[in-house]
C-alpha cells in the first residue's frame, strides 16, 4: 500500500512568519502584553503552542503507564467516573430522603460529610444515626466516602458497624473513611488531640482497613482546603504532594510498608472554571504522585489509585447564582477530561445555604449529560497530545515540585502549618487574587461584571454556625474558606437593607455629557461599577452645558453623582459641570474615565474620585456608601 500525505501540497507556515503577521495586527503593541497572559503561579499561557514547546517526545506516555499523567487507568470503565454526590447538611433522616432521590435519580456513589468542630454535616453520633442516614441504600453497589473531619475514627467505627450489620462482605464494602488529620488541621484550625496522636491513629486505622477491606481507603490527601483558602494550582498541588509524604512517613512508623500505605490513601482536588488550567491540575497531580511513588518504591500500587475531584467552592457566588451553574458545568467537563475518578459538583446555591432537591437534581444531571450525552468519558485522556495541555501539565509539575520542596525544607507539611509559613504563601496568593478581582482583571459574571439589581435570588435556607473547636490540643493559623465574590456580596447585602427600610434603591445619577457617541462607554462602565455596590444609576440625557446636568441631577433625588464622558468633553465642560453638581447639593462626584493632564483642575473643580477599569472598585463602593448612609456588617 502506498502512503499518501495530504500536507505536501500545502506549504508550510513557520512560527517566525506567525510572529511577523502578529506583529503587524498589534500594531506597535508589545506581544507579551497583549497576547500573554499569566497564572497566579507565574506561568505564562501564550496564544499558540507547537511541537517546539515539546521537551521529549510524547512526553506524557499512555494511559495507565509511567508517568501517570494519563490517569492510572488503562481502559474505559463504565460509568466513566462516580458521579458522587455530597450531602452535608440535616439530621440522619433528611439525610436520607436527600441520598436515596439522588441514587434514584443517577448518582453511582455518596460522600457524607458529618458535622465536626467547625465544619457543618449530618449529625451523627451512633451507629443507629448512620444506619438511618443509609437506610434503603444498597450498600454493595454503592461506595461510601465519608468527610469526618478530626473523628474519623468513630466515623469509620460507624460504617464498619453498619457493614456488619447488613452481613455485607468484606470484599463487597467500598467506600473512604477520609482520615485526614492535616487537612481539618488546616480547615478548622485545630485538633482535639495532637497531631502526632492524629496520625498514629490514622495509621492504624488503614492497618486495620489493608488487612479486611481490600475496596477500602482509610486516608486522604486533600488539596481542596488549600483550593479553598486562595492557593494557587501549584500551591494547591504542593499541599497535596506534602500531605502524601507525610501520611507516607507516618505509615512507615506505624509498620505499614509505602505500597501498603500508598493504597490506602485517596486523593481530592478542586476543579474550577478555568478549564485548562484543572484539566492539566489532575494531570500533574497524577505525575506528582507517580514520582513520589518512585521514590518510595511503591509503583505497584498506582494503577488502583482513586483521584476526586469537587467542583470549587471559592468560585461560587451568592448574587446570580443561576450563573453558577455555568461555572459548575464547566468545572466539571474538566474534571472528565482531566480523568477524574470520581466528580462531585456542587449544587448552585452553595454559597447561599442548605441545599434543596432542585439544586441537587441539577448538580447531578450536570454530570449525568457530560457523561450519557456528550460522552466525555469514552475517551482516556482526550486532550492528551495538545501541545497547550502537555506543555500547562508540565509547568505546573515543575512549579508544584519547586512549592513542595520548599514545604519539604521547613520541616513538612506538619511543620509548615505550625510556622504559618503555608498559609503564609497561600495568603499571598489569595490577596493578589482578590486585587484582580476587585480591579476587575479578573471578572466575575453577575458580581463584578453584569449584575443585576434583581436577580431573582431563590429562597435558600441559611447553615447553621458550626460547632466550635473547644479546648484543642493542638492550634495553628487556620486555612478560612476566601471567595473573591465576598467583598462584593456584603456591599449588595448592605443596598439590599438600605432598600428595603427606605422603599428605594440607593440612587448614582450619571450626569452624561455631549453627544451619545461621547458618554455612552463610560456611562456603561459607571453603570455597571455601581451595580456591583447596588446602587442604581439613573441617567441623563446627554447634557451640553453644566446647567442642564445640575438641573438633572436635582431633579433625579440622587445624592451623589458621576461624570460620563470623553476626555475633549471632559475639557471644555468637566470643572464646570462638577462645580454645578456640588452647587446642586451632590455630596460626592465620581469621574469615568482617566483624564490625564485634566485630573488637577477636575480635582480642584469638586470631582473626589475617578473611577476606570483597573481602580479599587471595592474602595470606591464603599466610599459612595459611606456617603448615602449605608450600613454595612
Amino acid at each position: 500500500m502506498t502512503e499518501t500525505s495530504f500536507m505536501t501540497e500545502f506549504p508550510g507556515v513557520s512560527e517566525e512568519a506567525w510572529r511577523a503577521l502578529v506583529d503587524k495586527a498589534l500594531k506597535g503593541a508589545k506581544f507579551d502584553d497583549a497576547l500573554v497572559s499569566q497564572t497566579h503561579d507565574g506561568l505564562a499561557i501564550k496564544p499558540l503552542y507547537t511541537r517546539q514547546d515539546e521537551t521529549v517526545p510524547d512526553p506524557a506516555g499512555l494511559p495507565g503507564r509511567a508517568p501517570f499523567a494519563r490517569g492510572f487507568r488503562q481502559i474505559v470503565d463504565q460509568p466513566a467516573w462516580d458521579i458522587r454526590q455530597l450531602h452535608a447538611s440535616g439530621n440522619p433522616a433528611e439525610a436520607n430522603k436527600q441520598i436515596l432521590a439522588d441514587l434514584e435519580g443517577g448518582a453511582t456513589s455518596v460522600t457524607l460529610r458529618l458535622a465536626a468542630p467547625e465544619q457543618n454535616g449530618i449529625t451523627i453520633a451512633s451507629d443507629a444515626d448512620l444506619a438511618r442516614t443509609l437506610e434503603g441504600v444498597y450498600l454493595e453497589f454503592i461506595r461510601i466516602a465519608l468527610e469526618p473531619g478530626a473523628d474519623f475514627v468513630s466515623a469509620a467505627q460507624h460504617l464498619m458497624a453498619l457493614w456488619t450489620k447488613r452481613d455485607l462482605a468484606n470484599d463487597a464494602a467500598s467506600g473512604s473513611f477520609g482520615a485526614d488529620p492535616l487537612g481539618s488541621l488546616a480547615r478548622a484550625g485545630g485538633l482535639p488531640m495532637s497531631l502526632d496522636q492524629a496520625l498514629e491513629q490514622a495509621v492504624a486505622l488503614a492497618r486495620t482497613t489493608s488487612g479486611t477491606y481490600p475496596l477500602v481507603t482509610a486516608l486522604l490527601a486533600d488539596g481542596r482546603p488549600y483550593h479553598d483558602g486562595g492557593a494557587s494550582e501549584a500551591m494547591e498541588l504542593a499541599c497535596l504532594a506534602a500531605t502524601l509524604v507525610a501520611y507516607l512517613r507516618a505509615a512507615e512508623r506505624g509498620g505499614l510498608g509505602p505500597s501498603d500505605a500508598l493504597h490506602q490513601i485517596g486523593f481530592a482536588l478542586a476543579v474550577d472554571a478555568d478549564q485548562f488550567l484543572s484539566i492539566a491540575k489532575l494531570r500533574a497531580a497524577r505525575s506528582l504522585i507517580n514520582r513520589i511513588a518512585k521514590v518510595s518504591g511503591a509503583q505497584d500500587a498506582l494503577p488502583g489509585l482513586r483521584l476526586q475531584a469537587q467542583t470549587s467552592a471559592r468560585m461560587m457566588t451568592r448574587r446570580d447564582p443561576q450563573v453558577n451553574l455555568l461555572r459548575t458545568t464547566t468545572a466539571a467537563a474538566a474534571a472528565a477530561l482531566g480523568g477524574a475518578d470520581s466528580i462531585t459538583v456542587l449544587p448552585f446555591t452553595w454559597a447561599m445555604g442548605a441545599t434543596d432537591p432542585f439544586a441537587q437534581r441539577i448538580a447531578r444531571n450536570i454530570q449525568l449529560i457530560l457523561q450519557e450525552e456528550s460522552s466525555l468519558g469514552r475517551v482516556l485522556d482526550s486532550s492528551g497530545g495538545s501541545w497547550y495541555v502537555e506543555t500547562l501539565t508540565r509547568q505546573l509539575a515543575e512549579k508544584a515540585w519547586e512549592l513542595f520542596q520548599r514545604i519539604e525544607a521547613e520541616g513538612g507539611m506538619a511543620q509548615a502549618l505550625a510556622k504559618g509559613s503555608v498559609q503564609a504563601m497561600i495568603r499571598e496568593i489569595a490577596q493578589a487574587r482578590q486585587r484582580a478581582v476587585d480591579t476587575a482583571e479578573e471578572e466575575l459574571i453577575g458580581v463584578t461584571a453584569f449584575p443585576q439589581l434583581t436577580d431573582g435570588q431563590p429562597s435558600v435556607e441559611p447553615r447553621p454556625l458550626p460547632e466550635s473547636l473547644d479546648d484543642p490540643a493542638v492550634t495553628v493559623e487556620p486555612v478560612p474558606l476566601r471567595r473573591p465574590a465576598e467583598p462584593f456580596e456584603r456591599l449588595r447585602d448592605a443596598a439590599d437593607a438600605f432598600a428595603e427600610k427606605t422603599g428605594a434603591r440607593p440612587q448614582v445619577f450619571l450626569a452624561n455629557l455631549g453627544k451619545p457617541s461621547e458618554f455612552s462607554g463610560p456611562a456603561r462602565y459607571a453603570a455597571n461599577l455601581f451595580a456591583c455596590g447596588g446602587i442604581e444609576a439613573a441617567s441623563g440625557d446627554g447634557a451640553s452645558t453644566a446647567k442642564a446636568a445640575a438641573k438633572a441631577f436635582k431633579s433625579s433625588g440622587a445624592r451623589i453623582a458621576c461624570l460620563c464622558s470623553s476626555d475633549d468633553v471632559y475639557a471644555s465642560l468637566g470643572a464646570d459641570t462638577a462645580q454645578a453638581l456640588a452647587k446642586a447639593g451632590a455630596g460626592y462626584i465620581y469621574l469615568a474615565g482617566r483624564p490625564g493632564d485634566l485630573r488637577k483642575t477636575l480635582k480642584a473643580a469638586g470631582v473626589e474620585e475617578f473611577v476606570h477599569k483597573g481602580c479599587d472598585m471595592v474602595a470606591a463602593l464603599k466610599k459612595a456608601q459611606d456617603v448615602l448612609g449605608l450600613a454595612r456588617n
